[in-house]
């Protein structure tokens, strides 16, 4: 059974915590949120109020009721560089990169002395998988926004990984434990660098201290609870995935993970358990049906793990290991048509999953 990739994988959790520290406690915002209201019942033209009651919303997760005030205060003053920046964020969070970034070039345009401006546009370049851009990026928001330098070089550390060069993303690593020497979150990450390069035992130093850091933030130990599944520790992995999953109940990955651990140690019961419940937590993730399903397959239910190879498929058609091993599971259930047509789909995709390309290949021939 397949539970998941143990390589970059430990970015997501930390970019959760990053963003909930970043957030403003909760009836502050709340009060901003109503004193902004205020101001608005008494000026429908007060743009500044807007575009602070639009931040307030996105902070709260509000993305449409964000993105509306975001826009009623650039009707207001089409000039106002951070009401751009503010509806560029409330795009990004709904997923449309390409406004998002037009939005934050028009905030610098207008504003370009306003630093946050910079690095949501880096941010952006990152979402977008175009990691060059990301890196120019997040270097001018390095210099043009101190204040947030910290969490840029970090990202750009991240940019660097993303297309390989570890080198520098080591390098970035470093300068952000320097700047901030009581942050977990570069630890965490420059573990999978030493996990990309077999340094299982340095990449486990890294998740230690990061726990050191940190010991009541959920990062630390999802780090360390892979790298001790890494050393087939499945016991050690469990008790931190426990405390990862008591500190953040809705980090569905985490329990995908668990449940790989489970499966190692013979309770296909419990990580069964774990993995529905991660499905529960993400309904539309690709990744906890396939996992799913490769336990299905193991546990001998052909077509429960049908259903969920199927489900895999649905939301991510070009899911090569997918592909691959719904053709293994029809030829366990005799259907020699399926199985090619699966197999024949792997190989008309790209040739990015060896595994699959290889099994395809062998599939095909076993079927002639």
């Amino acid at each position: 059974m397949n539970c998941g990739s143990i390589g970059r994988i430990f970015g997501l959790l930390c970019s959760i915590a990053i963003a909930a520290a970043a957030h403003a406690d909760e009836a502050s915002n709340e009060r901003v949120i109503a004193e902004k209201s205020e101001i608005i019942a008494a000026d429908p033209t007060n743009a500044t109020a807007y575009e602070l009651r639009g931040e307030a919303y996105y902070i709260k997760h509000d993305w449409t009721r964000a993105f509306e005030d975001c826009s009623a205060a650039i009707r207001i003053d089409p000039n106002f560089g951070r009401a751009y920046h503010c509806r560029g964020r409330a795009y990004s969070a709904k997923g449309d990169r390409d406004h998002a970034l037009a939005d934050y070039n028009e905030a610098i345009r207008l504003d370009p002395g306003y630093g946050p401006s910079y690095t949501s546009r880096a941010q952006e370049y990152f979402n977008k998988h175009d990691f060059e851009g990301a890196i120019v990026g997040f270097t001018e928001a390095i210099e043009r926004n101190p204040k947030q330098a910290y969490f840029a070089t970090v990202m750009r550390g991240e940019a660097y990984a993303a297309k390989g060069d570890t080198d520098h993303a080591v390098a970035d690593y470093n300068e952000a434990m320097r700047r901030n020497p009581a942050a977990a979150w570069p630890y965490e990450l420059r573990s999978t660098i030493h996990v990309g390069k077999g340094e299982i035992d340095a990449a486990l130093d890294d998740c230690n201290s990061a726990v050191r850091l940190e010991p009541g933030k959920a990062g630390g130990h999802y780090c360390r609870a892979v790298i001790l599944l890494k050393k087939d520790d499945a016991d050690g992995a469990i008790r931190e995935f426990d405390e990862v999953t008591r500190m953040t109940p809705a980090f569905a990955r985490a329990y995908l993970a668990r449940a790989l651990a489970w499966h190692r140690k013979g309770d296909d019961k419990r990580a069964l358990a774990d993995c529905d419940e991660a499905v529960r937590l993400e309904p539309a993730n690709s990744t906890a049906y396939n996992n799913r399903a490769a336990l299905f397959r193991d546990m001998g239910e052909h077509a429960r793990a049908l259903a969920d190879y199927n489900d895999t498929v649905r939301l991510d058609p070009k899911n090569q290991a997918a592909l691959a091993n719904r053709g293994l599971l029809y030829m366990m259930m005799s259907d020699p048509k399926h199985a090619r047509a699966d197999f024949n789909n792997v190989l008309a995709l790209p040739p990015d999953d060896r595994w699959a390309v290889d099994t395809a290949r062998e599939g095909l021939g076993f079927l002639k």
